[in-house]
């Protein structure tokens, strides 16, 4: 019996070195979809939270028009608080969108706010950070568009003839 137990003893580390490899692969996407999950999330929450910000910024007059280099500084400094130095790297453009006309006060116009994210995440697993990365692949960079839309925010006077 101990002859043929003796020329097996390296069975199991080559069994090993060959399932160990795609099991560490496996764990790395699921933990790289964690961290990609998480990114997301919290690229949606600041795209609405800027378009929030924008909405309510927008227009200083009772029915007049939205200024977009007020929205922008405001949405800015939003953004340097909440991601601090890595602030740089995240892009937003901002778009303001007549949606239609208030039926009883013609000169107002409805309008939506829309605030486009583009928020890069760094990969942090090795095998699955190349697969899942945005092009160009070596980087392992992948990037998060996310977008929302608000209303602005609008008061009327009481001279505001209907």
């Amino acid at each position: 019996m101990k002859l043929f137990r003796r020329g097996r003893g390296g069975q199991v580390t080559v069994e090993l070195m060959l399932i160990l490899p795609v099991f560490m692969l496996m764990i790395f996407f699921i933990l790289e979809y964690g961290n990609i999950a998480y990114h997301t999330l919290l690229a949606n929450h600041a795209s609405y939270e800027f378009a929030r910000i924008g909405a309510m910024v927008a227009v200083k007059e009772p029915s007049g028009q939205p200024n977009n280099w007020t929205v922008q500084q405001k949405i800015n400094q939003a953004k340097r608080r909440v991601f601090g130095a890595a602030g740089d790297r995240i892009k937003i453009s901002i778009k303001m969108e007549t949606t239609g006309r208030d039926p009883l006060y013609s000169p107002h116009r409805h309008q939506d706010i829309v605030v486009e994210v583009k928020y890069p995440v760094k990969l942090i697993f090795p095998g699955s950070s190349y697969i899942l990365a945005s092009k160009p692949r070596k980087d392992g960079i992948r990037i998060i568009e996310t977008e929302a839309r608000m209303p602005v925010e609008k008061m009327y006077l009481s001279t505001d003839k209907q």
